[in-house]
């Protein structure tokens, strides 16, 4: 058995999860298809949601997330790990999102779900649904007014969770040039948003 067997039967065996870089190189040495697939369910959901909340459209987000694993999947030869594997992955993503962007106008009135979305409204009274579909509207309309760069400085800190710095490696830009633009975000949102939020400069 080939080592690289042995580590994944014995990772199996013991319920370990096996890293990105374990599973880039068994797929790459010897085209695992099982490393590729546990690469691909690791990920494809954030990198989905990071997709819809950056066209602004859960109808384009699956056509535009097997976008990005079929460019991914043919980079993987070249990719270096000189970023982690889920940086690379996400800058694949927003370079996918921007293209899209830049080549179909997107509706505000498509649901953008990532802030407003936290709210179900079955969990609050009645009278209050009024003013959380207004709310998702607004947020809605505010994220789309956004230019791309300015809406991914949101996604990726506000809702992906990334830190400035991951992000900034996302983006391609320095980190503070992305401090600058997440500064940008935030303030033309406040002003659009009012008063239905309080986001901190």
């Amino acid at each position: 058995m080939e080592s690289n067997e042995i580590v994944a039967a014995t990772s199996a065996k013991n319920g370990v999860e096996r890293p990105d870089e374990e599973l880039i190189a068994a797929y790459r040495e010897t085209g695992q298809q099982d490393a590729l697939d546990t690469l691909v369910r690791r990920h494809v959901g954030r990198v989905r949601s990071m997709i819809a909340q950056m066209v602004l459209s859960e109808a384009d987000a699956d056509d535009l997330t097997q976008e990005v694993f079929l460019r991914a999947v043919r980079g993987l030869p070249g990719f270096r790990g000189r970023a982690r594997f889920s940086t690379w992955l996400y800058r694949i993503a927003m370079n996918v999102a921007r293209s899209f962007i830049r080549t179909k106008r997107t509706s505000a009135a498509d649901t953008w779900h990532a802030l407003a979305g936290t709210v179900d409204p079955r969990s609050v009274p009645a009278e209050d649904n009024a003013m959380a579909r207004e709310l998702q509207a607004r947020i809605s309309e505010a994220m789309a007014a956004l230019p791309p760069a300015l809406r991914a400085a949101i996604v990726l800190t506000a809702v992906q969770g990334l830190e400035a710095k991951e992000a900034a490696k996302v983006q391609g830009c320095s980190t503070a040039l992305f401090y600058w633009r997440l500064h940008k975000a935030r303030k033309v949102l406040k002003k659009r948003l009012g008063k239905f939020t309080e986001l901190k400069e």
